[in-house]
This record gives structure tokens, sequence and C-alpha cells, in this order.
């Protein structure tokens, strides 16, 4: 079976697991499935990929939901004598929700309506299969196509329902020893 042929672009933007950056790729049949030649890939060393692995199975569950980010696969590469692992996804042609607005000052109304009806129901779609996504921001919903579809992306900081209810146990139990309750 065919490896998939990308090669690195210009850098998109950068957080704290990783760089994105615009790629194209050569190989537009991979698997069955039929890639766009621009694609965007978010990376970070091999060895700080826990994070991004773990945003790898979330999006996983939500291949197929059209308010979430696509995330086609991941791989490694090693690059510059460094293992790099990749998340290759849908490039936001359109940047995100807060380059937008940085843009153009303010929105209409019902571009506004449009972009706050796309995150709701991505996010219960995210809440409904037990997610809880930490991040939610102007800059991680992303403006996709023409039509400027807004997508929720950056899965890093994610935590399961079960996961976000022990932190809040622990940090409970923390502070109980602070105030001596």
């Amino acid at each position: 079976m065919a490896e998939l042929l990308w090669k690195r672009g210009t850098t998109l933007g950068q957080g704290g697991f990783g760089i994105v950056l615009f790629a194209f790729t050569f190989n537009a049949l991979f698997h069955g499935v039929t890639l766009p030649s621009l694609i965007a890939v978010k990376y970070c060393n091999y060895s700080d990929s826990r994070s991004s692995k773990e945003e790898v199975e979330i999006l996983r569950m939500f291949k197929h939901f059209p308010y979430i980010i696509h995330c086609f696969r991941a791989n490694v590469s090693f690059e510059d004598n460094v293992n790099l692992y990749n998340l290759l996804l849908e490039y936001a042609s359109g940047g995100s929700l807060a380059d937008r607005l940085r843009n153009c000052n303010s929105l209409p109304e019902v571009e506004v309506k449009k972009h706050m009806k796309n995150v709701l129901l991505g996010l219960s779609c995210i809440h409904n299969n037990g997610i809880i996504h930490c991040d939610i921001k102007l800059g991680n919903i992303l403006l996709l196509g023409m039509d400027k579809t807004s997508k929720i992306a950056d899965f890093g900081l994610s935590v399961t329902l079960e996961q976000g209810m022990n932190q809040k146990t622990r940090s409970y139990q923390g502070n109980k020893k602070v105030y001596g309750t």
C-alpha cells in the first residue's frame, strides 16, 4: 500500500502542544479516501507526542461530524535527525474565527448566528460522547470552504468526562487540605 506523500509548507501557527503548518499532498487517493491537495499538519517531537496521540483518538470519534475538524491520519516522520509526530488535518482556508473578527472588527448578526449554531452543535456532539474540550476560544474555531463553515479544532487539552471528574475531585481534596475542612 502506498504511503501518503506530502510536503511541508509555511507555518500557520504555534501552540503549547505543537506547530501547525500548511502542507501539500501528492497522492490524493490514500486508503480509499481522496485527500485534498492542501492540508494542515500539526506536529511535535515524537518524545512529546502524548497529547497529540490522545487528540488523534478523540478526533477519530468525530470523523464524520461536520462541525469538528477532520483528522485524515497521524504519522511519524524523521526530519533533521528528529522523530516527529504529525497530525494530518483539514486545512482551514478561512483561518480562525479570531482572525476573521480581527480583520473585520465586527461581524454581521447572521454570520454570528451561523458560527454560534455550528459551535453549539459541535459542543453538543463532543459532550454527548463524554469529551470536554477545555480550550474553546475564537482561535480554535476554524473556518473552512467558500461558505466559511465553522469547525471546532485543537483538542490538545481535552479530557474525558471521567478524567474531568477525577481532576475536580483532586482539586476539591486539595482545597480541603488548604482550608482545613
